[in-house]
């Protein structure tokens, strides 16, 4: 689960008002992070504590150390704590610590300056101290979000945090753990769980969340059990995408494909003998399972004559590359748009930087304002349903930048779609399968390597 830094705020006033208070939880969260922390016996450690919640869990996790028989110092740069809990949980550790007025050379860091309350930058006293920390040579392990880092977006982030070598994600994740500017503070991420109940909007997905059975063919099925679809693409100029995502789909496992083109592209129908061919000039007369349109697609080269007769059809609709904009919103089933930043941009009015740096908030606000599924691509590909709540892919695949790519997801989407029906989200199956591939095909190929036809290939050895 992600959650925002006021949603982690009103589940610790509900836990407190439920009967568990601060002191317990900080006893939660070092019973957990303890054993999590995998450095020799003869580690030194150093805990920097803040004068929060935050640095009352370092406080407990300092003590805990101390009496697994490491060499422990506990330092509170910023002075002694605010927080009745953490005040509690430091006069007792001073016992077991060795407290100090100065930093020292050590070789584990446990960062506890800041949580998930930091708003704005660091100034002051803080900032030399996380420049401190950032400067030495000791491993950095820090417990919520690396400190200086905000929780919820990057829009006034400086770029000044601990760089920490593990964070310890409390309850749930932080939704900058998911921006490209602000994830690599994290380093490896962890989450911690403390006993609360989850209520989150945002999951993460994993390699362990796709399902393998949407793979699965029944003995008796008839190719009509898995989708009809229509892929509308290309261009004058731009052939080849739609052929790549018709592979795509073929691949995924759609029973009927029809492929509609320009006439310029005909000369290609051979290198995909399996689909069935339109032009872009006829008439969509036939009712589909799902339809897909944008795939090389040019604005101004028939798109609007064409997205008329794709919004008589009442099946689902995916809208890629070409055929995003925001006039073409409405559909009479569900509509899937799949942008990435740029294109996203023009759709919102707003800059690339902005949403790199919010993401989550204006994928959700748009989605719920125009009831869409909106898949958001990018390192971590957001997926969110027309309510506004989501998914965020984690599966790493960095052979995914390159050209092509996006028409081979809407293939996917489009095979998914058109025999959607079981219990599974096709959206998020379809972002898991695609980048799944991609990592695949990565261990044999290099990453700079791969092409888009070879993520198509490779999605039949998932």
């Amino acid at each position: 689960m992600i959650y925002t830094a006021a949603e982690i705020k009103q589940i610790d006033q509900t836990a407190n008002q439920s009967g568990m208070p601060d002191t317990v939880l900080m006893e939660r969260a070092a019973s957990a992070i303890v054993p999590k922390i995998q450095i020799d016996s003869s580690s030194t450690v150093l805990v920097i504590c803040g004068k929060g919640n935050n640095g009352g869990d370092g406080w407990v996790v300092a003590r805990e150390l101390a009496m697994k028989g490491h060499e422990v110092s506990v330092w509170s740069p910023l002075g002694e704590s605010k927080s009745e809990a953490a005040s509690a949980h430091a006069a007792y550790a001073s016992s077991f610590v060795q407290v100090i007025e100065q930093p020292i050379s050590t070789d584990v860091i446990i960062d506890a300056l800041f949580g998930v309350g930091l708003s704005g930058a660091v100034t002051g006293k803080a900032r030399d101290v996380i420049e401190w920390v950032n400067q030495q040579s000791a491993k950095v392990l820090s417990i919520d979000v690396p400190s200086g880092m905000p929780s919820d977006h990057a829009r006034e982030f400086d770029g000044f945090a601990v760089q920490a070598n593990h964070t310890y994600s409390l309850h749930g994740y932080k939704r900058t753990a998911f921006l490209n500017r602000t994830a690599p503070y994290y380093g490896q991420l962890e989450r911690i769980d403390i006993g609360l109940p989850h209520t989150a909007d945002w999951r993460m997905l994993t390699e362990s969340d796709f399902e393998r059975s949407l793979l699965m063919r029944d003995r008796y099925s008839h190719k009509t059990d898995y989708g009809h679809g229509m892929l509308i693409g290309g261009s004058r100029h731009l052939l080849g995408a739609p052929f790549m995502a018709g592979r795509a789909a073929l691949r995924s496992g759609i029973g009927l494909l029809n492929l509609s083109i320009p006439r310029e592209a005909s000369p290609l129908i051979s290198t995909l003998p399996e689909a069935m061919y339109n032009q872009h000039s006829d008439q969509l007369e036939k009712t589909y399972d799902a339809i897909a349109i944008g795939p090389g697609m040019v604005e101004g080269e028939g798109v609007d004559h064409i997205w008329q007769q794709v919004t008589r059809q009442s099946c689902p609709v995916i809208v890629d590359a070409g055929a995003l904009s925001k006039r073409r919103l409405e559909t009479r089933g569900p509509l899937i748009l799949t942008p990435h930043p740029g294109e996203f941009s023009k759709l919102t009015g707003k800059s690339v930087e902005e949403i790199e740096s919010d993401r989550f908030t204006i994928a959700s606000e748009f989605a719920k304002e125009y009831r869409v599924h909106l898949i958001l691509k990018g390192t971590f590909t957001l997926i969110v349903a027309p309510d506004g709540t989501g998914a965020v892919n984690t599966v790493e695949a960095s052979a995914l930048a390159k050209g092509g790519s996006g028409d081979v997801l809407t293939g996917i989407l489009l095979a998914l779609w058109a025999r959607e029906g079981g219990t599974w989200s096709p959206n998020e199956q379809a972002v898991l399968w695609h980048a799944l591939a991609a990592k695949s095909i990565s261990q044999t190929i290099h990453p700079a390597s791969v092409l888009a036809s070879d993520v198509i290939e490779e999605l039949s050895r998932i």
